[in-house]
């Protein structure tokens, strides 16, 4: 007889002691028809199930590499900034060209891979941040168009020797990062000290998410 025990929670737990089975009947499997299967082989449906969650953990966390745009900070993840429209993503040489039009090449020739572009407003104020991260296949690719952009005036972002803002531009900041096979632009339009202090925790949060 099975006495219940309560959990913690409040819960009653019973423990139902199992019943042992002969062996063939452990591996009688299901086939697609739903008549039983041959003793010692696993049933096709089974075997499909495992099959796609395989995949998906491979595809989410599991040595997979999520969308470009899980990549971009979360609304409110910096003060009250939040995403003015939705990402756009470009995935193919035309796309790159609506984006950026005569600006595609340079990355294209590096290696390019993908792009997620997005713009961030902040209630109260008229700043607007605009991101954009590109996959650019390999570490050295990444590193290549950031050895190309880097601009002559130029601050590193805190002790990140392959972050930098641009400070050589009149009425905005505009700053340049690299993290694995990811190259990050993130630019303001203004001058402020709180604009250069926003662009650069965009960047860092950026950073921590590639």
């Amino acid at each position: 007889m099975t006495v219940p025990e309560r959990t913690p929670n409040g819960l009653i737990s019973y423990e139902v002691p199992a019943t042992p089975r002969p062996f063939s009947e452990k591996v009688v499997g299901y086939s697609r028809s739903g008549r039983r299967g041959k003793r010692g082989t696993m049933a096709k449906p089974v075997l499909s199930i495992v099959t796609i969650v395989l995949s998906a953990l491979a595809a989410w966390g599991c040595g997979g590499t999520p969308p470009l745009a899980s990549r971009l900070p979360a609304n409110h993840e910096i003060d009250n900034w939040t995403l003015s429209v939705s990402p756009t993503i470009a995935d193919s040489d035309v796309a790159l060209y609506n984006q950026i039009d005569g600006a595609a090449p340079k990355y294209i020739d590096r290696g390019w891979v993908g792009s997620v572009y997005a713009n961030y407003e902040q209630v109260g104020s008229s700043f607007r941040v605009a991101i954009a991260i590109h996959d650019m296949g390999t570490p050295e690719n990444a590193q290549a168009l950031f050895q190309y952009e880097l601009p002559v005036s130029r601050v590193q972002i805190g002790n990140l020797p392959d972050a930098v803002v641009d400070t050589g531009l009149p009425t905005d900041y505009a700053a340049y990062a690299v993290v694995g096979q990811y190259y990050i632009e993130v630019s303001i339009d203004d001058r402020s000290d709180s604009a250069l202090d926003y662009v650069e925790r965009f960047v860092v949060a950026t950073m921590n998410r590639c």
